[in-house]
């Protein structure tokens, strides 16, 4: 039921931070460059070579004006077809020609083409587009292409010191990360067979941690000690007591008053060894029991009997009818409910306390003056610093509830009476003033 968080993966959050701006960056800068390639591919196959047909046809008519038999443009990128009946070449007799530049299928291809007309000569000048798409390759693409080669090179490389720079503290990090300090051995350092690689703030770092890390191990391991001996001592005369009261009961019968005694001093046990158990961070002195909850409640109710009745307060209890047995700690269980319930019957002031078993959890509502939560939900986890309660007689604190609920992966939350009501109308319970307390069970 204990429950440790440790991280199973090999990367530190550190490094796949990096990796993920490192992969962004290149990619913003794969886009950026396919985005300059077809703008540039753009502008010259667009505005640049409208531009210079529409010039080189200019420039035709007036070597035209010069010369009425001027030769057309015969080039290796520019050729052109002349006539000057209404009856254009074979090519184009099935075409509808317009003035200006366009694009039309010319011998075999969708070639760029410019057509014009003046004094009764028809003139179509064709581009030769192929040559184009090689000048293009051989002073646009193959240029951005091997800078692009360079500039992923250096970040390459750049990313390699910088993941010298920061493997250090990322080791560090994990190293720390995963500590297993309920099994942790007080010589051995989990930081020391870690290479800094010349870093000085990492080799700073990774001396700050060895000294913390001895500190708090020899802290764990006094603590530990002194936990053991505190068992002994507690043990001893909580047993010296238990044995005497069983021989009073043997001789004076079955008296309330010893029996009392006698289950304050087995509570008293159960405290001791749960308090041991809590201190050690582990449950191998602790028995789990396959049980119903509803027994638990039901002794508790019977324990705390004697006190609600000096206090006027009924103990109503609503058990799940369809309840099956779990697996639980009983001491742990029963510490839990029962500082909830004391609480309830120290500071409600009410007239009585419901108890309501559902499959999942349990829910301690008064009906007393309630506490001032401080957020506008009415929602606040079970903490004694938020409520300021100080538990009377020998209750163990709210405090030591929410760890041992954290520890039996169990969660307990506050709410405002009122509030809850009206968000579970489903319970049958009387709108007034009070708190309600929910105990939600893996």
């Amino acid at each position: 039921m204990f429950r440790s968080k440790k991280n199973d993966g090999t990367n530190h959050p550190l490094s796949e931070i990096f990796n993920r701006y490192y992969w962004l960056q290149i990619g913003l800068i794969a886009l950026s460059i396919i985005i300059g390639i077809a703008c540039s591919a753009w502008v010259i196959k667009g505005s640049l070579l409208k531009t210079a047909l529409e010039q080189e046809m200019e420039h035709y008519w007036i070597r035209v004006e010069r010369n009425p038999k001027a030769d057309l443009p015969d080039t290796k990128n520019l050729y052109g077809y002349r006539w000057s009946s209404n009856m254009p070449p074979q090519p184009f007799r099935d075409m509808t020609l317009q003035q200006g530049v366009h694009r039309i299928y010319v011998d075999g291809k969708d070639r760029m083409t410019v057509y014009g007309e003046r004094d009764g000569q028809h003139v179509l000048l064709v581009f030769g587009e192929s040559n184009v798409n090689k000048i293009v390759w051989m002073f646009g693409l193959a240029p951005l292409m091997f800078s692009l080669i360079i500039l992923y090179s250096i970040l390459w490389w750049s990313n390699r010191r910088a993941r010298r720079y920061f493997s250090p503290i990322t080791r560090l990090a994990n190293a720390l990360e995963q500590i297993d300090w309920a099994h942790q051995n007080k010589e051995a350092s989990p930081f020391q067979d870690i290479s800094t690689n010349g870093n000085m703030e990492a080799e700073y770092l990774k001396q700050a941690l060895e000294q913390y890390h001895q500190v708090l191990t020899e802290f764990i391991h006094r603590e530990r000690e002194f936990t053991g001996d505190v068992s002994h001592e507690l043990r001893t005369p909580l047993t010296i007591l238990k044995g005497n009261v069983q021989i009073c009961q043997a001789r004076y019968g079955n008296d309330k008053s010893l029996n009392r005694i006698a289950n304050t001093i087995e509570d008293m046990q159960l405290l001791v060894d749960t308090l041991l158990a809590i201190a050690r961070n582990t449950t191998n002195t602790l028995t789990a029991e396959q049980m119903q909850l509803s027994t638990i409640i039901t002794d508790l109710v019977h324990d705390l009997d004697t006190v609600s009745q000096s206090k006027g307060i009924d103990i109503l209890v609503q058990y799940d009818d369809s309840e099956l047995t779990r697996l639980l700690y009983p001491s742990m269980t029963k510490m839990v409910l029962s500082n909830i319930l004391r609480n309830a019957l120290n500071y409600s002031q009410g007239s009585n306390i419901h108890i309501i078993q559902r499959k999942n959890s349990i829910i301690i509502a008064d009906n007393g003056i309630g506490v001032s939560l401080p957020n506008e939900s009415k929602v606040q986890e079970l903490s004694r610093s938020q409520l300021k309660l100080n538990p009377k007689g020998h209750g163990i604190g709210l405090q030591l509830v929410q760890k041992l609920c954290t520890q039996l992966g169990w969660r307990v939350e506050l709410f405002d009476r009122q509030y809850y009501l009206n968000t579970h109308i489903e319970l049958a319970l009387q709108n007034t003033t009070g708190l309600i307390v929910v105990v939600y069970m893996n």
